[in-house]
């Protein structure tokens, strides 16, 4: 456990770090940290040995100070790593990606002159190589990365970089953490669903970027069980709420609510009951549940009766028969108007006349069923709102504001702030066939996303004309998988425990013998037992190391990600990055701080490893993406000098990193 020490130059470098790099109102409750540092375990490798304790004479073998670190840490070796292959863009189109960059940038230069404003300055090196990292892979760069950009002479590193980094895994990773977000993607849907295959799917396809018309068709159209055909728990996600799955489901592809039509007439909206049942009718004959008559299982009651009605075994049984009675089918059922429908349109009881909201319905295709016709309807490119809700929700993570605002509630008289350019960037995404990597390369390119950020508030009531992108705080996971960066080696490498064995022990026939279900509920018991023994090897401090995108869905309340601001996945986009006390906590003095600083971890074996010099260059590098100032490196270096003479020089690094992860500038992205 490391120690605690008021530091005497704490409060003066965390204030210059601060307000020298980050113009916006300060969290008054990061002066809070002023009153401590942190021992760090840096100096655990030159400790002296207790009284009476002699060390043994080390051997003359020609090993570096980093071989010489001996951690606890997991993903030393790498023998857990694996390879993750991902789709790559394609280096022949970037011409035209540069000039559908460049035909972006006149449109907005010109909407700002035409309001009489000015775009921001571009970002230096630092800023803009630290921006991209965040943006496309969801981690800052490491602090060899960052030299690596900053060093580079080349005139075409930034598009270099751009490529380089859509190119790696940790784009799917990341994109994944945001969809999850949208899908409110879940391990078990009401505790009773189970449909993590789901989540593997999504990440699948993020990594060999299907399409996203492709993608939604399959996830709206799938059938069958999530063991075979894991796109099924999009559908299972709303498992039993045909009604709130629709809602959810215009909402989230066509930017569209249309919830409140499902008990009245929209109050806000141009919607009807009426229409909202006409659309649900294409939908109403698809199911969730599996008919016990044929995927039951005849004889439980004889083998509860065996094991005993209250045993851990009964509970297992009883959980294998009902998750694989989860499973999506299509009837011929149709779909009436409710009990209590007062409108005059229509009665009570009535039989539902299917149709869309708005456009046409596609005709339908020899044995094509009615939700079939209804997939196809919202990823048409005929249908306007599917292409404009996916360009805006894409603009504003890379610029923190969308065109429209919210992004999910898109009505015909929504303030658009620059008609133009949604236009322009609804028709590329139907060119580029909702090819979303290739368009997001496009966004990266222009010079509007590589100018400074605008650090002033933001009235949300004005239309904001892009002079640049906007302050952001970074999401949980982006702050989650950073810190992996400062742990561990090459954390994008490191996935969720295979659970191949376990679904394919879960996925059992119907009518099994009293002894084949004993049997399978032995089978379920042996597989869940070696997921989690590989989860343990990952496990250091009480926490799985491992990015965000690899832990279960969602995590605990307590958990880091969730302090942080992940969502429980109940609503829609339901993330936050507003700042509270157990955040500041978390950082003061949580395990993920004092994992930084441990013997082994990235940034003890890069500093430990540099030259005396070099180490606190290395160390503003790695938290920072870039150089200290000369105030901040004099400062820096007194507190350094200080605990250097009093023998504790390595605490004096360790209060440096601490102040520098306690800063602003390390949360925001500029």
């Amino acid at each position: 456990m490391a120690d605690f020490s008021i530091c005497s130059s704490q409060l003066n470098l965390w204030l210059m770090v601060s307000t020298d790099m980050i113009r916006s109102k300060s969290l008054m409750t990061l002066l809070l940290g002023t009153l401590f540092c942190i021992q760090s375990s840096l100096d655990a490798q030159n400790k002296p040995a207790p009284k009476g304790v002699q060390k043994k004479p080390t051997q003359n073998k020609p090993q570096s100070v980093q071989e010489q670190i001996k951690s606890k840490l997991p993903h030393q070796d790498g023998k857990s790593a694996s390879p993750i292959p991902v789709r790559p863009v394609d280096p022949k189109t970037k011409n035209a990606v540069k000039l559908a960059a460049t035909q972006i940038d006149a449109i907005i230069e010109n909407r700002l002159k035409a309001e009489g404003q000015r775009p921001n300055a571009m970002a230096n090196d630092a800023q803009i190589g630290r921006r991209l990292y965040l943006d496309i892979i969801g981690t800052i760069p490491s602090g060899r990365e960052s030299f690596q950009f900053l060093s580079s002479s080349r005139s075409d590193k930034i598009e270099v970089l751009i490529d380089h980094l859509l190119d790696h895994p940790g784009y799917a990773s990341h994109a994944f953490n945001y969809w999850a977000d949208v899908l409110r993607i879940v391990d078990r849907s009401g505790g009773n669903t189970y449909i993590r295959p789901w989540a593997d799917w999504v990440k699948g396809e993020l990594r060999k970027n299907t399409p996203w018309d492709k993608m939604v068709f399959e996830m709206l159209t799938a059938r069958g069980q999530v063991f075979d055909n894991p796109a099924v728990g999009y559908r299972l996600r709303d498992f039993g709420m045909p009604l709130d799955h629709l809602n959810n489901t215009i909402r989230v592809f066509l930017g569209t609510r249309i919830g409140c039509a499902q008990c009245h007439d929209h109050p806000f909206d141009k919607w009807t009951q009426r229409q909202f049942y006409e659309l649900a009718a294409l939908d109403g004959g698809v199911r969730t549940s599996l008919p016990r008559s044929e995927w039951g299982q005849k004889n439980m009651k004889a083998t509860l009766k065996i094991v005993g009605e209250r045993s851990r075994e009964a509970g297992k049984m009883r959980q294998i028969e009902r998750w694989n009675r989860y499973g999506v089918t299509e009837t011929a059922a149709q779909l009436k108007y409710p009990h209590d429908y007062v409108y005059d349109d229509a009665k009570p009881g009535q039989v539902v006349k299917p149709s869309v909201l708005f456009g046409t319905l596609p005709e339908a295709k020899e044995g094509e069923s009615r939700q079939e016709q209804l997939s196809r309807w919202i990823v048409s490119k005929d249908n306007d709102r599917f292409a404009k809700t996916l360009v805006n929700r894409l603009w504003k993570r890379a610029f923190g504001i969308g065109i429209f605002e919210p992004e999910d509630d898109l009505m015909d008289d929504t303030p658009i702030s620059n008609p133009e350019l949604l236009n322009y960037l609804t028709a590329k995404i139907k060119e580029l066939n909702f090819d979303m990597k290739e368009f997001m390369r496009i966004i990266y390119h222009t010079r509007t996303y590589q100018r400074q950020v605008t650090y002033d508030d933001i009235d949300l009531t004005q239309p904001y004309y892009f002079p640049g992108p906007v302050l952001r705080r970074m999401t949980a996971e982006q702050v989650w998988d950073s810190v992996m960066v400062m742990i561990m080696p090459q954390p994008h490498l490191y996935q969720r425990p295979d659970e191949s064995a376990y679904l394919a022990a879960l996925n059992v026939s119907p009518n099994l013998s009293s002894l084949q279900l004993q049997n399978a509920v032995e089978q379920v018991f042996t597989t869940e037992a070696d997921v989690r023994k590989a989860d343990r090897l990952e496990l250091y401090r009480g926490l799985t190391l491992r990015r965000a995108s690899e832990l279960p869905q969602p995590l605990p309340r307590r958990h880091f990600l969730r302090q942080f601001g992940q969502s429980d996945r109940q609503i829609i986009s339901d993330s936050t990055v507003d700042g509270t006390v157990p955040q500041l906590l978390a950082l003061f003095n949580g395990p993920v701080t004092h994992m930084i600083l441990e013997a082994g971890s990235v940034m003890h074996r890069e500093v430990i490893g540099s030259r005396g010099t070099n180490q606190l260059q290395v160390i503003f590098l790695s938290i920072l993406g870039r150089y200290p100032t000369t105030s901040e490196r004099n400062l820096a270096m007194q507190e350094i000098q200080y605990n250097t003479k009093n023998g504790e020089g390595n605490l004096g690094y360790g209060n440096v990193i601490w102040s520098l992860l306690n800063t602003r500038e390390f949360l925001f992205i500029q």
